[in-house]
């Protein structure tokens, strides 16, 4: 943990530790044992309008990496799929080299089940099971 979070909290908020810990409502020892824990610094942060996260980087519990990926991952969970496609178009669209991009299909109009296997096909719902209800003899004898 940074020894120097306690500096870093005094160039920021423009106090002293005594001023910072009367603030908050703590006795200057008590705040001076527990700085360099989380809940103090996102304290003193909050109290002085000061992003926290900025805080917790300072103090070495965080890192700038496990931040921005956590917010990546969130912003992504909240973006609609449209946003999303319409994003990688986007990047596709600025690259310089296209030759290996291939051509993108939602749907297959006409799919080709002709390889499938009966058991893929079955897994699928494709094709009938005997335990289905509503099979039976064919009423027409040379259907396809």
């Amino acid at each position: 943990m940074n020894t120097n979070i306690s500096e870093w909290l005094e160039q920021k908020t423009g106090s002293t530790k005594r001023q910072m810990a009367l603030k908050l409502g703590h006795t200057p020892s008590t705040f001076n044992r527990n700085i360099e824990t989380a809940e103090v610094i996102i304290a003193v942060c909050r109290n002085y309008g000061i992003n926290p996260v900025e805080g917790l980087i300072a103090a070495e519990i965080l890192e700038s990496e496990e931040i921005n990926d956590a917010a990546a991952e969130a912003d992504l969970r909240n973006i609609s799929e449209i946003t999303l496609l319409e994003e990688v178009l986007r990047r596709a669209a600025e690259r310089e080299d296209i030759s290996e991009i291939q051509p993108l299909s939602l749907v297959d109009k006409y799919p080709d089940y002709s390889n499938m296997s009966v058991e893929d096909a079955r897994n699928y719902d494709l094709a009938a099971k005997e335990a289905d209800k509503n099979i039976g003899h064919d009423e027409m004898p040379n259907e396809p």
